[in-house]
């Protein structure tokens, strides 16, 4: 069966893939892990440049040069990688290394490493001497328009190197883009490369994805005999460590001038200045004693914290702002000016409010690795490319940039520094697993291989959240289904996945659909989000579900041996967020804005920092996933049931909307928050029924943007919903690991308790109980405002008999059968609703 991400509604045509000239030009930047850029003109030092030499000059870089400057030396190299490179490339049989990974990151830190050897040199005799001189493919190829051009410039770089007298390497990453039958112009330039290896005019230092070298090298008779490859899969902790850092250095800026705002100045020195006044501080470091002593002095008040900018809302008397700016404690001190539009996602999901909490301004999700199964994410994206410690290509492309645009759309609703289009959790760490080629299209096995990758790197990365804006027709039951299966395995060893709901909540016929949820939306362990409308408001009160996003029970199904199908129906989505004209960040050139330029936020979105406008439950999902790292950070004990069981509860119920429309409710980031922070930090040696909370109970209310809601308090199961304060107040067995949350049956104290097999009752009694509003019980009979037979009808405002009659306003598909097989797409609504929505900065 074929995977897509759901298809953009307005979505009728696919461009050709761009070829070799997209493919080496996304990817040929070296962002070394420290956050150095080598330019283009970095020349070598101790060997004389020639007059000759300037083709050399032209297209490469020392990176051995770079190295004796210093440049490298914040970077820890990878040495068993690095002493392989080195032992192949002073082999008497002047043998080719190829280092072989899917991360761009991993396989600069193995060529510094071999420049950094050689410029102290700690290399065998044979490598003394030698500089290795990095090929600038893009600079290449925009002086290259054909075959011949082509060929006559690598001929002049070759004969330069071959005057070197043997002291010469050249790297080229990714060797694919010039050596192989995908090479540059169909190939032309790779017997010219390879018979100047075969005379010693060039030694070759390569680097490629697995799936790029196996096709292009090893796989070509001629070509595999030169080449060895190295496997080098992981970056290390300490290697994204330093990268995090040096980043943090590299970004830092210095203030100018005056510390106190032009306006501010004007304000203090005005006859009618009011007494107090609320400004922005800007500092060093928010969480110093000594600040918050002269803060405390000056008779300041700290309103809410925003450590990711060194900065913090304060309200102050006008009189101390002299004063403090003289302290020296002050960066910059200018007045809390109304700016509309600002942080929307922030504000309405209500991650502001919870910032402003005490002793949760830190907050942002640190340390915590989310992967995101998208189409890539792009380097060149400012708002996204700093957070991505590990990328990898599951579609045999060969990049892990993102040409179709959706992937990094999806990032930046994670980790978007806060701000116009800021994003949950700026702080987390991306894993960029491209299961999605440049059309936006993936398969069942990519998606596998993908998720087994995560099993395998889930420590060396920390990772603690999938996100998946992604799915297909779901026909199988979850039980079956290859993809719930490996998310079940995911969910048990620990790591929250959190899936799209879909978009297909009504069609050109239907203005309302029931039961279109996709795989792996449709498995009960995933956390499947769906859409909500904000209209643009911080505040909640007129947020509804949309139109588009995908309404439960799940249709998936099995057969039995008479032929009889038995349907899934279980309660789906499990909460929605908001989806709908959201502004996040736009990869450059991407095929989503040339096909919809109306989409478009920033005419330029060439320069790394342009946005777009999306809508789509795959909005809705990376913003939970966003949340669930910040769960994480505040209680790093937390299980992927205990955060489904949080998210849930904290949720606003949304008025005019049933649970298969909603689940719980709208994601409330405040509340869950809240509550995560005062579970018990020895969660997993609780007995069942032992208090779960290590503080009271907490008000089950939230107050975003002024407005005051009161949280749902209560819990899905398959075919049922739970209410009441021993959810949280008690320690339930379906919180652990390798259960689901439907497992769980009743006894009268309020204590649910697993078991191994599903349960077809899954109600919780005690202090209260079984909720209306749209509730399965049972093999999918439903009650509360819509009454239903056992075989699935539903009835209310949207009926359904057994596999897709329809009765009154809304319709459920038959057999779950909503898109071609085959089709996946990036799971966005695109335009959304014709409502109002963000405002532009």
């Amino acid at each position: 069966m074929g995977l897509r991400i759901e298809k953009p509604m307005s979505r009728t045509t696919q461009t050709k893939t761009k070829g070799w000239r997209a493919l080496t030009a996304m990817i040929m930047a070296l962002s070394l892990v420290a956050g150095i850029v080598i330019a283009e003109g970095a020349k070598a030092e101790t060997i004389k440049v020639r007059r000759a030499d300037n083709a050399l000059v032209k297209y490469a870089t020392d990176l051995t040069a770079a190295a004796e400057q210093g440049k490298f030396n914040s970077i820890e190299e990878k040495a068993v990688e690095t002493d392989r490179a080195i032992q192949i490339l002073a082999g008497e049989n002047k043998n080719n290394p190829v280092v072989i990974s899917d991360s761009q990151a991993v396989r600069d830190i193995v060529a510094v490493g071999v420049a950094r050897r050689i410029a102290r040199d700690e290399v065998p005799e044979a490598l003394s001497g030698k500089h290795l001189f990095k090929l600038n493919l893009e600079t290449l190829f925009h002086d290259s328009r054909n075959a011949q051009q082509l060929n006559s410039n690598l001929s002049e770089i070759i004969s330069v190197l071959a005057q070197f007298d043997n002291k010469a390497i050249l790297l080229i990453d990714p060797i694919q883009a010039l050596i192989g039958p995908e090479g540059a112009f169909d190939g032309a330039a790779s017997a010219l490369i390879r018979d100047a290896i075969k005379s010693g005019n060039v030694q070759c230092f390569g680097a490629s994805s697995d799936v790029a070298f196996q096709k292009n090298v090893a796989g070509e008779e001629s070509l595999a005999p030169l080449f060895t490859a190295i496997q080098a899969d992981q970056v290390s902790n300490s290697d994204s460590g330093d990268t995090a850092k040096a980043n943090e250095r590299t970004n830092k800026e210095e203030f100018v001038g005056d510390n106190v705002s032009p306006d501010m100045r004007e304000l203090v020195e005005s006859s009618n200045a009011p007494a107090r006044v609320k400004a922005i501080l800007q500092v060093n470091d928010a969480n110093s004693a000594a600040l918050r002593e002269t803060l405390s002095q000056l008779g300041i008040h700290i309103e809410a914290q925003l450590p990711r900018f060194g900065a913090m809302a304060v309200d102050m008397p006008t009189k101390a702002i002299e004063n403090l700016a003289a302290t020296g404690n002050a960066n910059y001190l200018s007045l809390d000016r109304q700016v509309s539009g600002l942080g929307h996602i922030e504000q309405t999901t209500g991650d502001d409010a919870m910032l402003a909490q005490t002793g949760n301004a830190s907050l942002d999700g640190s340390s915590i690795g989310v992967v995101v199964m998208d189409s890539g994410i792009s380097t060149k994206q400012k708002s996204v490319a700093g957070r991505i410690v590990y990328s990898r290509d599951f579609t045999g492309e060969g990049t892990v940039e993102d040409p179709y645009g959706h992937g990094t759309f999806v990032a930046s609703m994670i980790v978007a520094k806060h701000g116009s289009y800021g994003g949950i959790a700026p702080g987390a760490n991306l894993v960029n697993f491209r299961v999605l080629n440049s059309q936006g299209q993936g398969s069942v096995s990519a998606l596998l291989t993908a998720l087994d990758a995560v099993m395998a790197n889930r420590t060396a990365y920390n990772i603690r959240v999938v996100n998946m804006s992604l799915g297909m027709s779901a026909v199988d039951s979850y039980r079956n289904d290859p993809i719930c299966r490996a998310v079940r395995r995911l969910v048990d060893a620990g790591i929250v996945v959190v899936a799209a709901a879909g978009n297909d909540g009504k069609d050109a016929l239907h203005p309302k659909v029931f039961g279109r949820i996709h795989s792996p939306g449709n498995e009960p362990s995933a956390i499947t989000v769906g859409a909500a409308n904000t209209f643009g408001s911080d505040g909640r009160n007129d947020d509804v579900v949309t139109s588009f996003s995908s309404r439960g029970p799940t249709r998936s199904y099995w057969k039995d041996r008479a032929g009889v199908k038995h349907y899934d129906n279980l309660i789906k989505p499990d909460l929605v967020a908001p989806g709908n004209k959201i502004i996040g960040a736009a990869s450059p050139n991407n095929e989503l804005l040339s096909e919809n330029p109306d989409l478009c936020v920033d005419k330029n979105t060439a320069n790394g920092k342009g946005n777009m406008r999306l809508s789509g439950t795959s909005v809705s999902a990376p913003i939970v996933a966003g949340s669930v790292a910040v769960l994480l950070e505040a209680n790093p004990r937390l299980t992927p049931n205990m955060i489904k069981m949080i998210l849930m509860y904290t949720a606003q119920s949304l008025n005019g909307f049933n649970m298969l429309e909603q689940g719980a409710g709208e994601l409330n980031v405040e509340g869950a928050v809240r509550l995560a922070k005062l579970v018990r930090a020895d969660l997993l040696s609780a007995k069942v029924g032992a208090p779960l909370l290590a503080g009271a109970t907490p008000t089950a209310q939230t107050t975003i943007a002024g407005q005051t809601f009161t949280w749902s308090q209560g819990l899905l199961f398959d075919h049922g919903w739970g209410s009441g304060s021993e959810l949280i107040t008690k320690y339930q067995a379906i919180y652990g690991l390798g259960v689901l949350i439907c497992d769980g049956v009743l006894i009268t104290d309020g204590v649910l308790i697993g078991d191994a097999t599903k349960l077809t009752r899954g109600v919780l009694i005690s202090d209260s109980i079984l909720r209306s509003n749209g509730i399965t019980m049972s093999d999918g009979v439903l009650i509360g405002e819509g009454t239903v037979m056992a075989d699935g009808t539903v009835m209310a405002d949207g009926t359904v008999m057994a596999d897709g009659t329809v009765m009154a306003d809304g319709t459920v598909m038959a057999d779950g059968t909503v898109m071609a097989d085959g089709t996946v797409m990036a799971d966005s609504a695109l335009r959304g609703e014709n409502t109002s929505c963000m405002g532009l900065e």
